[in-house]
Formats: C-alpha cells, sequence, structure tokens
C-alpha cells in the first residue's frame, strides 16, 4: 500500500519546496521578476525528474515507459493540485495585493508601448482587467505547470528506459 502512494509524498515535497519559494518571493517583492516563471519551471521538471529516477531505483522491475510516464503525471498533478489551493488562496487571502501589483506592472507596460494611453477608460475597465488578470494567474499556473509536468514525465521515462537498456545490456554482455 506504501509503495503505491510514493507520488503523493513526492508531490507534497516539490509542492512545498514552491510554495516555500513563492512566500520568500511575495515577502521580498521579487514576485513578478521574469526569471521567477523559469525558476519555477526548472524545481517542478528536476522534481519530477528526480521522483521517476528514485521510483525506477526501488523498483527495477517496474521499468517500463507507461510506468514512468504514468508515476511522473501523477507526481506533476499532485503538485498542480496543491499549486492551484495555494495560487488561489495566497492571491485573494494571504497576499491579496499580488493581482493589483500586475495589473499596475501591465499598465506602465502598456503606457511605455503606447504613446496615447487613454487614462480614463484604462480606470474605467480597471475591476474587469483585475478579474480577467486573476483568472489568468489561476488558468496559466494549471496550463504552465501541468505542461512542465507532462515534458518532464515524458523526458524522464524516456531517460529511464535508455538507462534500463543500457544496464541489460550491460549484463547480457558479461
Amino acid at each position: 500500500m506504501d509503495k503505491q502512494k510514493t507520488h503523493i509524498k513526492k508531490g507534497v515535497v516539490i509542492a512545498a519546496i514552491l510554495v516555500l519559494l513563492d512566500i520568500v518571493l511575495q515577502l521580498t517583492h521579487q514576485k513578478l521578476q521574469p526569471w521567477v516563471m523559469y525558476a519555477n519551471s526548472g524545481i517542478l521538471a528536476t522534481g519530477v525528474l528526480t521522483s521517476i529516477f528514485i521510483s525506477n531505483n526501488s523498483n527495477p522491475e517496474d521499468v517500463t515507459f507507461s510506468f514512468q510516464f504514468g508515476y511522473g503525471f501523477k507526481v506533476a498533478v499532485v503538485v498542480v493540485c496543491i499549486l492551484f489551493i495555494y495560487t488561489l488562496l495566497s492571491t485573494y487571502i494571504v497576499f491579496p495585493g499580488y493581482i493589483n501589483d500586475l495589473y499596475q506592472q501591465r499598465m506602465l507596460e502598456a503606457k511605455q508601448q503606447m504613446t496615447k494611453l487613454n487614462v480614463e477608460e484604462a480606470k474605467a475597465q480597471q475591476a474587469m482587467a483585475i478579474k480577467v488578470i486573476g483568472l489568468m494567474v489561476m488558468s496559466g499556473m494549471v496550463m504552465l505547470n501541468l505542461a512542465v509536468g507532462i515534458a518532464a514525465a515524458f523526458v524522464g521515462s524516456v531517460i529511464g528506459l535508455l538507462m534500463k537498456k543500457k544496464a541489460n545490456s550491460h549484463q547480457i554482455g558479461t
């Protein structure tokens, strides 16, 4: 029974690392930096790959593409579910100013790109824009993390199969 639940434990650990990183970034006002998305994606991909490799070492008889891919996907789904709940809570309860900060940053970018920005129209549309940005944050988090998790599961599965094939060829040759 415990052997079947390891993807949940690994997913919780990866999600905890990402949540702690997000809290630190929010408190240091670094959350809106461009490198944050790449750092989060890198941590998620590394975590999924590491989970697959650890699973392969503990269950060498189960090293098939479908098992590895499914295992990596399950780890990624656990992470995404936890991050969705955390993002929902942090965006609207813990750090409610994040959406407004994101809106202000987008408005500054728009002012820099456009010479004539109608301030009155922008202020009139601010409430709708903030709602749209909130939905974009939630859906973007889910889609990006699932895409990174699936890609990492695929790459980990292929690498795991290549490692198994190499190990089997060494065993046959000796």
